[in-house]
Formats: structure tokens, sequence, C-alpha cells
């Protein structure tokens, strides 16, 4: 192979890597934000409930307001739990860092090229990691909301 192939293979596999961090980052920010924003507008809609509902004590019309408000914070607690987005949050991190280790590794142990065995061997690196994290994903969004837990059915011939 040519250098100038072999070069161009190390600056796609480099730009490849940074594009998935850049992602893997911004995501991890637009879960973050997410979040914050369900836990801010739940006490902010608290906050209004009560002060429709002390204002609902002199003026009638204000309790349909108080109740209504109220109600956004259950919603809120519960699009949260369902989500995901405190573990999208962790595993989002996570995949960046995992994902910048190898970055990390390209540039300092590789100063020149690497070998065509080295970037083979750091692409296999990267795809055992995205399918680890794979399987950690799935674990994560199948164990359901945090708030639930299991209900264990009772036994066959159980009665009340």
């Amino acid at each position: 192979m040519s250098d100038a192939s072999c070069e161009a293979r190390n600056e796609d596999f480099l730009q490849r890597l940074t594009k998935e961090i850049d992602l893997h980052t911004r995501l991890r920010r637009w879960d973050s934000g997410l979040y914050q924003f369900l836990v801010i507008g739940s006490a902010i809609a608290g906050f209004a409930s009560l002060s429709f509902g002390l204002i609902a004590a002199k003026e009638n019309n204000f309790g349909v307001w108080a109740g209504a408000i109220g109600a956004l914070t259950s919603v809120a607690t519960i699009l949260s739990q369902q989500l995901h987005c405190v573990k999208a949050v962790n595993w989002h991190s996570r995949m960046a860092v995992q994902l910048d280790a190898i970055r990390a590794k390209f540039l300092d142990k590789y100063k020149s090229a690497p070998s065509d065995e080295g970037l083979a061997a750091l692409s296999e690196e990267v795809s055992s990691l995205k399918l680890e994290m794979l399987d950690v994903w799935e674990k994560v969004t199948s164990s359901g909301p945090t708030v639930l837990v299991n209900i264990k059915k009772p036994p066959k011939g159980h009665n009340d």
C-alpha cells in the first residue's frame, strides 16, 4: 500500500472517531438538558399550583387552574422515568470517554501513521466497544422505570 492511501485511511478513521465522540457528547447534553427541563419545569409547576391554590381560597375559578398545573408535576415525573434521561446521560458520557481513550491511543501510541495491523486493531476495539455498549443500553432500556418494581404474582391456588 502506498503511504498516501495509508495516510488517507488513518485520517478517515480519526475523523469518524471524532464525529462519534462529538455525537455522544451532544446527545449527553441533550438528555441532560431534557432531564433538567423536566425537573425544573416540575418544580415551577408545583409552585404555580400552590400559588393558584392559595388564590383559589378567595377566587373559585383559580381552583381548576391549580389542579391542572399541579398535574404537570406528575406528568414530568412519569416522563423523566420513562425516557431514561439520566441513564442515557451516563451511557453517552461513558461511550464518549471510551471512544476518546481509543482516539488518544491512536494519536499517542502511533505518533506516525499506524500500520495496517495497528489500524485494524483499533477498528476492532471500536467495534467491540460498540457491541458492548449496545448490550449495556439494552439492559438499561429493558429494566423499565425505576419507580415501578416487579410485582410478583401470587402462587397458583392462592386464595385471599
